[in-house]
C-alpha cells in the first residue's frame, strides 16, 4: 500500500484538504472509494468536494436510490444499504467509465478487487474520528486499498 497523505481535518481546513486530495488525483476523471464507519463524515466529504468544485446542488446520501449525479461529472454511490449485487446488477460499473468524479461510500475490500480486476485505478479515502473527537477527522489517502 502506498500511503499518499494523511490529514487531520476540521470543518476550517476541509477545502485545503479537498484541494491537496484533488492534487494527489491530478485528473478530472477519478474514482475514489470512501471509507469509515457510520457517521464518520463520508457524505459530508462529499457535500464539501461539490461545493469545492463550485457546483450547487443539494447532496445527500444516496442510501436507497444508490447513485447520485451533482453537476455533469460528480458520481456519488452508496453501496451500504444495496451492496455489491446491486451496483452490479443495475450496470453502474459500466457507469464508472464516464468522465467525472466518482465518489462511492461503503465500499470494501472485494469491491477494490472487482475494480481492480475490471481495470480500473481508483484511491482510497479512510476516514476516522480523531480520538472520539466529534469535531475532527482523520482522513489517509491511498492509490491502493488500506487494509
Amino acid at each position: 500500500m502506498l500511503l499518499l497523505k494523511k490529514f487531520r481535518v476540521t470543518e476550517k481546513v476541509i477545502d485545503k484538504a479537498i484541494s491537496e486530495i484533488l492534487a494527489i488525483v491530478n485528473s478530472s476523471n477519478a474514482i475514489i472509494l470512501i471509507e469509515g464507519d457510520l457517521a464518520s463524515g463520508k457524505t459530508t466529504f462529499v457535500k464539501y468536494f461539490v461545493k469545492y468544485l463550485d457546483i450547487h446542488d443539494e447532496v445527500t446520501s444516496p442510501t436507497f436510490s444508490i447513485q447520485h449525479i451533482y453537476g455533469s461529472n460528480i458520481y456519488h454511490y452508496d453501496l451500504y444499504q444495496r451492496g455489491l449485487n446491486d451496483f452490479l446488477a443495475l450496470g453502474l460499473l459500466e457507469s464508472l467509465s464516464e468522465s467525472g468524479y466518482h465518489l462511492i461510500e461503503w465500499a470494501n475490500f472485494e469491491f477494490a478487487k472487482l475494480l481492480k480486476m475490471y481495470g480500473f485505478n481508483f484511491y482510497h479515502l479512510k476516514i476516522y474520528r480523531e480520538n472520539n473527537d466529534d469535531c475532527a477527522r482523520i482522513y489517509q489517502v491511498s492509490n491502493q486499498w488500506q487494509l
